[in-house]
């Protein structure tokens, strides 16, 4: 938070002296309205530098620093402001986000809370402070903030703007509709306002109210990109991929830099059985062409080029808390070798709750990266002298994946999160398996892959898990099928399919468990897809969210078989299927995202439900269905065989991780003129048959 460049140096200094930092002041201020960091920072520091006793030139170069990521610089020109006006409130302000930006939370805290005690009526450092204490953990004191002095802002647009965001990341979504709902009546012209509104209906599952607040936004500003993405959000998680597809193109003919809305332009191309593998290569590599950093990718990083030394390992996710992603970190972290690697988390978590308070907790370091830009995010991850940088989440949700073009870590690895690649050169390797990417897709991907021995991923199943009951089929007299995959993986040709399998076993039905089940235009749009393929909405059981765990694991009682999406399997949801004993029928297809399916299953040991082709996935599904001793075999046996296989054996597992990790940073060592003993060139050539000796 910058205040004005500063009074002119006081009387005192020669008159050279005065002359040339009235010369820099100028030369600032000038930069600094035009954007020029670069620029200003050289020219406030020739003003300290000539007249340190002007408060404003520390306290604006501080600001500017942090926007660039030098947090500890930052912080020390901070602290020479506040030694000169220790009550002024935007120095307190700066002072408080450096301290927090160099790991001094508290400190920071305090030095928020004397500026806003200043300056009550500066909202944007009321959120500021809020979202600093809800990176904390401490959300119930973020959202007072805001709460207690609501009477006093009621008319005040930008004060209710603020507590509308930090009220929704908080998760008190019914106040953030309320201040959404009261901006609006003071102005029903801020489409901003429409959008902002929107995006809490995308996030508590009432995608039919964003898509409208959308449309009406649009009305006042139909070339607004921002609205055109959320649009296109609220329609994919409809289900309604096609419209989704056209509007992510609509908002990027209007602002083709977007790239978080470039980023859920890629992954929306995955749910469509009408997009081609030749498609999906092409946009990501112009998500790599638009957003790379050349310059910045190519800068020197003082890591020790020593390959036997222990590592900084940086992961980089926005799903560090209730997600599926949890479910592959954890064992990460709870297998790792705590002497040969230490463990530092970037966190983009706008919501946290207690699963991010326990993946936390399990880390050596813990960083906020919310709401920073992704050059700043770049420059935490080389400030915290990182080795490998590993993203979890690539184009999967993530607002901040060109920051991976920023190249924070001297080795940068895409891994889990996402089924593709990121298109960025800077990434230099993707960790997958031989099923999900066979040999012959390399050329596809701008990482180098790099396929484990054995499965790509480790699950980490819940403690506790609902008893395992026979299947529902022969005591209702008929067949259920489940799909418990999110809505917009549902493609038309699994639309085609499952008709299909519904038509062919007679008085059969389908559970379909997701998110949009509770929002009455999805679900009208779900059971049309069936009507019009002859399937009466009567044969569709439509399941919305379910908050309990333990609830959500027992609906796997109501299925006999389970059908995988495609061309983008399911993950989680077919683990959690074989975990509660339901088979799972899966169409291999021709891409990670579409052989996910078939890895999981290989591994556990049951590739005969893996499907070559439509027909035969639809015939497996009908075989199976016909054959219910079989399906109470299952029942009663795949838990077990789960957990029994490699995809729960985390030690394992994590040994080939971590030999990967040693194999990438020996290749980088190499680079710097390190010479490897025989052990790290196997290391460095992937070859895991020496880690199967050892």
């Amino acid at each position: 938070m910058n205040g004005n460049p500063g009074p002119p140096p006081a009387h005192g200094t020669d008159a050279a002296a005065i002359e040339a930092a009235n010369r820099a002041l100028k030369d600032a201020a000038w930069a600094e309205q035009n954007g020029l960091a670069e620029r200003a920072i050289a020219a406030y520091r020739r003003v300290v530098q000539l007249a340190p006793h002007i408060h404003q030139a520390h306290n604006n170069l501080s600001g500017l620093l942090l926007g660039i990521g030098q947090a500890q610089e930052a912080l020390a020109a901070a602290r020479q402001a506040l030694a000169l006006q220790p009550d002024d409130p935007m120095v307190n302000a700066n002072a408080g986000q450096a301290s927090v930006a160099c790991g001094l939370v508290d400190e920071g805290i305090a030095l928020l809370r004397k500026a806003l005690l200043a300056r009550s009526d500066m909202h944007p450092l009321r959120a500021l402070l809020a979202d600093v204490l809800v990176d904390a953990g401490r959300l119930e004191d973020g959202a007072a903030l805001f709460s207690s002095v609501e009477g006093q802002y009621q008319n005040d647009a930008r004060f209710l703007a603020a507590a509308a965001r930090l009220y929704a990341r908080v998760g008190l979504a019914g106040s953030a509709e309320a201040s959404y709902i009261r901006l609006l009546q003071l102005e029903p012209r801020r489409a901003a306002t429409y959008n902002d509104c929107a995006q809490l209906y995308n996030e508590h599952t009432q995608f039919s109210k964003a898509r409208e607040l959308c449309l009406k936004g649009l009305m006042l500003e139909p070339d607004a990109p921002v609205m055109w993405n959320t649009l296109a959000n609220a329609q994919a998680c409809m289900g309604q991929t096609g419209e989704a597809l056209q509007s992510y193109h609509r908002a990027l003919e209007l602002a083709p830099a977007l790239a978080a809305t470039r980023s859920n332009l890629l992954l929306a191309m995955h749910y469509s059985s009408e997009v081609t593998p030749a498609q999906r290569v092409q946009a990501h590599r112009e998500f790599g062409r638009l957003h790379a950093q050349p310059a910045a990718a190519a800068r020197a990083f003082a890591n020790s080029a020593d390959p036997g030394r222990r590592l900084r390992i940086g992961y980089s996710s926005p799903d560090f808390r209730t997600h599926s992603v949890a479910f592959f970190f954890e064992p990460l972290l709870e297998h790792r070798d705590r002497e040969g690697f230490e463990v530092v988390a970037f966190a983009d978590v706008k919501g946290p709750d207690a699963v991010t308070a326990r993946l936390r907790s399990q880390c050596d370091e813990w960083h906020s990266i919310v709401n920073l830009p992704d050059a700043v995010i770049a420059e935490r991850v080389r400030a915290a002298g990182i080795d490998i940088l590993v993203d979890l989440a690539g184009h999967a949700g993530n607002t901040h994946a060109a920051a991976l073009a920023w190249k924070g870590a001297p080795v940068q690895v895409t891994y889990c999160g996402y089924p593709d690649t990121t298109g960025l050169e800077a990434v230099d390797y993707r960790i997958t398996d031989d099923i999900a990417d066979p040999p012959g897709v390399d050329a596809d991907y701008a990482e180098r892959l790099v396929r484990l021995p054995g499965s790509f991923l480790c699950f980490r199943p819940p403690p506790l898990l609902p008893d395992i009951t026979p299947p529902p089929g022969p005591g209702r007299g008929h067949v259920t099928f489940g799909c418990f995959n999110r809505e917009f993986k549902v493609s038309k040709q699994a639309y085609d399919l499952w008709a299909r399998i519904l038509r062919s076993v007679p008085g059969s039905r389908l559970v379909m468990k997701c998110l949009g089940a509770a929002d009455a235009g999805t679900r009208a749009f779900l059971l049309g897809e069936f009507e019009r393929r002859g399937i009466p909405a009567a044969r569709i059981e439509l399941v919305g969210f379910i908050a309990s765990q333990q609830e959500h694991y027992g609906w796997y009682r109501q299925v006999d078989v389970a059908l995988d999406t495609f061309p983008y399997n399911g993950t989680t949801t077919t683990l959690d299927s074989l975990m509660m004993g339901v088979p799972v029928v899966t169409l291999a297809g021709d891409c990670h995202a579409g052989r996910v399916g078939a890895s999981l299953l290989t591994r556990i040991g049951i590739p005969e439900f893996i499907a070559r082709d439509a027909d035969e996935y639809v015939a497996l599904a009908i075989e199976l269905a016909c054959d219910p001793e079989r399906i109470a075999g299952l029942h009663g046996s795949l838990r077990q065989q789960l957990f029994a296989s490699e995809l729960c054996d985390g030690a394992t597992f994590m040994a080939g991780f971590e030999f990967a990790l040693r194999g990438m940073w020996a290749n980088w060592c190499r680079r710097q003129g390190a010479t490897l003993t025989p052990r790290q060139q196997a290391m460095a050539a992937f070859d895991f048959s020496v880690l199967r000796r050892s």
